[in-house]
């Protein structure tokens, strides 16, 4: 699939198989309550379990944060791009399932030009789950993920045939807490 094409299917509802700069992950606009459901359906998530975002950038991440203190913003512009997912304040605009009703998200603006780039086409941010069902290890290959979803997910886009041979998942940092933590 091309990056038109993905980011056409993820814009009208689609969930996908997307390659990241971490793990494959099953993916969707995190705006869109009906597809975001679907995602979390497909994964078996827990519904106390909030869902991870990716944005294409710290513009598009504001677009689904509530408001940043300064010291907040101080840390994005500082991690990102990167393999750092930011607990932050929850905005309006994110599906509800996303945050759980914590008043909170995790968002991470990926190291990986192609992805930031699909992000960026589509709009709005994303919601990114890793593949696999709950309380399973996640797959690390997007092919072997694509051979266990493929029957639920709408396709499978591959922005970087490059990807690390062992990638890992994100680290995660509690911004909404002070001082901040490494969950």
């Amino acid at each position: 699939m091309k990056i038109d094409e993905a980011a056409g299917a993820l814009s009208h509802g689609g969930v996908l198989l997307l390659s990241t700069d971490t793990l494959p992950g099953i993916h969707c606009r995190a705006d869109d309550q009906d597809a975001v459901m679907r995602v979390a359906c497909i994964k078996g998530r827990d519904s106390k379990k909030p869902l991870l975002v990716l944005a294409g950038s710290l513009e598009q991440a504001l677009m689904v944060c509530g408001p940043l203190n300064a010291h907040q913003l101080e840390y994005c512009r500082g991690c990102w791009p990167g393999p750092f997912s930011l607990i932050l304040p929850a905005g309006e605009r994110l599906a509800e399932r996303v945050s759980c009703g914590l008043g909170t998200v995790a968002i991470r603006v990926p190291s990986e030009e192609n992805l930031r780039l699909l992000i960026s086409t589509v709009g709005l941010p994303l919601v990114s789950t890793s593949a696999n069902l709950q309380n399973e290890e996640p797959m690390r290959d997007l092919n072997e993920a694509w051979e266990s979803f493929k029957s639920k997910v709408d396709g499978i886009w591959s922005g970087n045939p490059d990807l690390p041979p062992d990638p890992i998942a994100s680290a995660l940092v509690d911004l909404c807490i002070e001082p901040p933590k490494i969950l």
